[in-house]
């Protein structure tokens, strides 16, 4: 029994101590093949950051556009008058000299019945190629001084209603009666003539101001240009959000025969 006990461990012995060995480690994987093109192009390409390290991008700031000042440019040629014009080529004369707006006296002077010469003469004008206004001497007038206009009333660009020495204050009935018969509103006066009438008066700042403030300018240099003489405040007119929309910049000038005021609007105003 002792002898087979020592022929079994001697068996054994091999197996035993094989078990006692640390395993070999295996072997390294054999290096890949490097293609050189791609090794280049790896080379190239530049480090990714570290998105820890990125710098926050800082939104776009947006701004808006800022409102361009008027210019000279934008300013067409008007003229306005109390004349009986008969020739329709005068009106002809008149639109091909540069004029794109034909503003008139449109009732009888010194009341408030239509004048029998205005459907004619607004209608020449506009076979001519102009645009039409009508006013009245007298603010108080207005209803008389748009009904004159019968069939071209809805062609006007604007009412005008004058306020200078001699006429009544302009009130807030007589601009809404003028949009009441479907016609803007404007008015006319000059630094010099509303505080006569107004006093310091801003209550009519929403209405657009036809201004004057004329000069003995020469006509054959004479440009367009509403900017021009420079912008008197009054009334609360004359400032960045109340820009006026015409001036008169001469008085009775004869074009082609006809006594006219000389004036320059900002064409944006003009339908």
């Amino acid at each position: 029994m002792l002898q087979i006990n020592l022929v079994a461990a001697l068996a054994a012995l091999p197996l035993l101590l094989s078990l006692g060995t640390a395993p070999a480690s295996a072997p390294a994987p054999a290096p890949a093949s490097v293609n050189p093109a791609a090794a280049n192009q790896a080379a190239a390409k530049p480090a990714l950051p570290n998105p820890a390290q990125q710098i926050p991008v800082q939104e776009a700031k947006v701004q808006s556009k800022k409102a361009l000042p008027p210019t000279a440019s934008s300013s067409v040629k008007v003229v306005d008058t109390t004349a009986a014009i008969t020739d329709p080529a005068w009106f002809k004369k008149t639109y091909d000299a540069g004029i794109r707006l034909y503003v008139m006296h449109s009732t009888a002077w010194g009341t408030c019945e239509p004048w029998y010469r205005t459907q004619p003469q607004l209608k020449m004008a506009l076979d001519a190629g102009l645009k039409i206004a009508v006013y009245t001497r007298d603010a108080s007038c207005w209803q008389g001084g748009i009904s004159a206009a019968g069939p071209y009333a809805a062609q006007l660009q604007f009412f005008a209603l004058d306020v200078e020495p001699g006429s009544p204050p302009v009130t807030r009935d007589m601009v809404e009666g003028v949009r009441s018969m479907g016609v803007r509103p404007v008015i006319y006066s000059g630094s010099g003539m509303w505080p006569d009438l107004m006093g310091n008066s801003t209550a009519f700042a929403d209405v657009p101001l036809w201004d004057t403030n004329t000069s003995n300018l020469t006509y054959s240099t004479w440009t367009a240009d509403y900017l021009a003489p420079a912008p008197v405040q009054y009334g609360g007119w004359n400032t960045a959000a109340t820009m006026r929309i015409g001036i008169q910049q001469k008085f009775e000038h004869s074009l082609n025969g006809v006594p006219v005021d000389l004036n320059s609007f900002d064409a944006a105003f003009l339908k």
